[in-house]
């Protein structure tokens, strides 16, 4: 369900999910001080789709069959435990994979919520839904290159605001390009 809602969520209001009210992406902002190193190409983001459908298709499995999963384990432990447990998990792991890879390295390559609102962002560009994205202005821009150093996903902003062209999958509407910009270069808003 929650999956769903990001879905929905992101055909007007992009991955602002991932810049702003993730949990993983906090910790990996928190953590990038210890490693500053940009973790960012095809190959690295091209593996977090293949790590979605493995899972999706695992959680559509579980459900046309109505089976839960079934072991010792889950009967023992008290399921509020083993929420917390998992949750303990998952960002041990986001916090050792920043660690080793960089800037975000969790969202390029292994993060599986990151497809849905991708397809969602895709969705509204294919029905013209307006939605939250960012706008350049390249005659304002003068190549100081700001933005793309305060970028915490390591695009290439500079480049992508002298095309005119803002829009990456890969960007996070984390809005620190916009606020880095001394010629205000970089705006944001509802644009179809």
């Amino acid at each position: 369900m929650i999956f769903g809602l990001l879905l929905l969520f992101s055909i007007v209001g992009s991955r602002l999910f991932c810049g702003w009210f993730c949990p993983g992406g906090a910790v990996q902002d928190y953590i990038s001080g210890a490693n500053n190193r940009c973790w960012n190409s095809k190959g690295k983001n091209l593996s977090k789709y293949i790590i979605w459908a493995v899972w999706f298709s695992f959680i559509v499995f579980l459900w046309i069959h109505n089976r839960p999963l079934k072991g010792d384990f889950l009967y023992l432990v008290n399921i509020d435990i083993l929420y917390i447990i998992i949750y303990a998990i998952v960002m041990t792991v986001i916090y050792l994979f920043t660690l080793l890879t960089g800037k975000r390295g969790m969202c390029h390559s292994l993060c599986w919520m990151a497809p849905f609102m991708i397809i969602g962002e895709k969705l509204a560009d294919l029905l013209h839904i307006p939605r939250f994205r960012l706008k350049a202005k390249p005659d304002d821009c003068v190549s100081c290159g700001k933005c793309s150093r305060n970028c915490p996903m390591g695009l290439s902003i500079a480049e992508m605001v002298k095309s005119g062209n803002m829009d990456s999958v890969e960007c996070i509407n984390c809005l620190e390009c916009v606020d880095g910009c001394p010629k205000k270069a970089i705006s944001f808003g509802i644009f179809r």
